[in-house]
């Protein structure tokens, strides 16, 4: 499900982020009975929600599964905290409160009292324990890659959890309290291999239970027993599935859903101008695409006046306006998303340029004695700066992307060749850290600035081992990594990452591009409470489990 991008100290988890912004997550589904606002028949208010595409099978409710059954994750299995990967924000789901010891290498979680069951058992620090040490048992279960951190987990009393790491390892909270979801011990403790187990009879402490289902639509009811059912005005919620993308996109507009979550190039004509008032759409820019560069097989791309010069070359508002519709925001060499992480944005580098600038890449480029040839392609010891670039022929939207930056980097005297893969080679071709040239690829985000450079930066992910396609390997980016990974104070923490920004802009390691957004479209028709750009509460695609259960715990039905 989500991208983990971890600590420094071991490879990144496999993300979100494996192909294009028109294949992440365009979920298909197929309309099943009305959408939203009160039934007749039971007087219910329900809540249509588009994320599905396969058979709901009794496989998939097993919160375990690879392909889960969506409304499993955060409507039934909760975490113990809400994050709000917007602004990195935690708020108290099943654990109250948390505690961090002086170096970053244990947390102390305080557990909500009172909660219960959906079969009215209580809920206690068993069942956390149980949980962990289950998923550390069955390797398979250890989705978010916890115990490639976690030391121990210990349960001192019912209320109380402490968690221990091999080492300091602050961002690991972010899998470890908002990513892994708490099953009873009372059910799972007797079923073995807890990632064989089949029960579409689900007991957690979630919002809302398994109602019925078939295998074109499953139906999640209020749980009344819930902690806190008083704020849940969502009565049902739906999930059916749809056949193809293209019903898929019509059954939004067309009011059979409230709420779905796609790419599409023509959205403002395609949805939002059928109902301007109640048809809206916020993408949370979350992950990062740019442009990898291969510095160990070109020697040309190890001279840093090069790479400063294709940064300046790049025109990052076209690949965002052009290739994404103006759905994924262009970023800065810094490398820091334009959303609420813009926080972490240091002073010095907040005038980025997002649109090409030639003259400055020639400055970088004649410094360094590289001289045009009669061609216009800059040389230097006979050595022509001509490259290949790497995208995927099923992209359509990284090909429109390689292609503008083929022509911006011809007027800025430097020479590339598109070289397209199928997506299967591709993939491969990135995992197995082959030679090349530059390449087109993402890498996961987080509540940090430092998920994004961790996964993109760190030595321990160079492939195959994670996303650090351009093999940076530097003692000083490693030291910064660690030092983040130890600190606990707010301060502390934006000064390192103003230092890694420095890194970026100072010795460009890749280039940042555009934001990689959330896919989010809803209709306010029956419910309002929604997030917005003004109100980013929680990344609003229907797919993210814990951000969907987070959402609609907000919702307000319309009278």
């Amino acid at each position: 499900m989500a991208p983990h991008p971890r600590s420094p100290f071991k490879k990144t988890r496999p993300g979100l982020i494996l192909g294009t912004f028109l294949a992440l997550f365009v979920l298909t589904l197929s309309a099943c009975g009305n959408s939203g606002t009160t039934s007749q028949s039971n007087q219910k208010t329900a809540l249509t929600i588009g994320a599905q595409t396969s058979d709901f099978t009794e496989a998939g409710f097993n919160p375990f599964n690879p392909n889960v059954n969506v409304g499993v994750w955060g409507l039934v299995y909760e975490p113990l905290f809400f994050n709000n990967i917007n602004n990195g924000q935690y708020s108290p789901l099943l654990g109250q409160s948390y505690q961090w010891n002086s170096d970053g290498s244990q947390v102390t979680v305080t557990l909500r009292s009172n909660v219960k069951w959906n079969d009215g058992q209580p809920f206690s620090s068993d069942d956390v324990l149980f949980t962990f040490n289950a998923i550390k048992q069955y390797k398979a279960a250890d989705v978010n890659g916890d115990w490639g951190s976690l030391k121990d987990v210990t349960a001192p009393n019912p209320s109380t959890v402490v968690f221990t790491f091999t080492q300091p390892d602050v961002p690991e909270f972010w899998a470890v309290g908002s990513q892994t979801f708490i099953i009873p011990k009372h059910i799972f403790g007797s079923v073995g291999d807890i990632t064989k187990y089949q029960s579409d009879k689900l007991v957690g402490t979630g919002p809302f239970t398994l109602g019925r289902h078939t295998s074109d639509l499953a139906v999640y009811e209020k749980n009344p027993s819930y902690w806190d059912a008083s704020t849940v005005k969502v009565d049902e919620v739906r999930y059916p599935k749809f056949k193809d993308n293209d019903a898929f996109k019509l059954a939004l507009p067309s009011g059979e859903i409230d709420w779905a979550g796609y790419f599409q190039s023509d959205l403002n004509t395609a949805f939002v101008q059928k109902d301007p008032q109640h048809n809206h759409y916020y993408m949370a820019p979350v992950d990062l695409f740019g442009l990898f560069i291969n510095r160990t097989k070109n020697p040309l791309l190890a001279d840093i006046a090069v790479r400063k010069a294709i940064s300046a070359a790049a025109d990052r508002e076209a690949v965002s306006q052009q290739a994404e519709a103006g759905l994924a925001p262009p970023v800065g060499q810094a490398g820091i998303l334009p959303s609420a992480a813009s926080q972490w944005l240091d002073s010095q580098y907040t005038n980025q340029a997002l649109t090409p600038n030639p003259a400055q890449a020639d400055q970088y480029l004649q410094a360094a004695g590289y001289t045009k040839g009669s061609d216009g392609i800059y040389q230097k010891n006979g050595q022509r700066l001509s490259f290949e670039l790497i995208s995927v022929t099923e992209y359509s939207d990284w090909n429109q992307m390689a292609q503008i930056l083929q022509g911006n980097l011809k007027a800025a005297g430097i020479e590339i060749t598109i070289k397209q893969m199928a997506e299967a080679q591709y993939i491969d071709f990135r995992s197995s850290n082959q030679p090349f040239d530059l390449m087109i690829s993402g890498v996961g985000g987080g509540p940090s600035p430092w998920y994004i450079f961790n996964g993109s930066l760190n030595a321990a992910n160079i492939p195959p081992a994670g996303r650090n396609s351009s093999d940076w390997n530097d003692p000083q980016t490693q030291a910064l990594l660690q030092q983040f990974a130890a600190a606990t104070s707010p301060t502390e923490q934006k000064n390192i990452i103003a230092q890694l920004e420095g890194v970026m802009v100072n010795q460009v390691p890749y280039i940042p591009l555009i934001a990689g957004p959330r896919w989010f479209e809803y209709r306010t028709t029956h419910f309002t409470g929604w997030p917005t750009q003004s109100n980013s509460y929680a990344a609003g695609a229907p797919y993210m489990g814990f951000d969907a259960a987070e959402i609609i715990r907000h919702l307000q039905p319309v009278a």
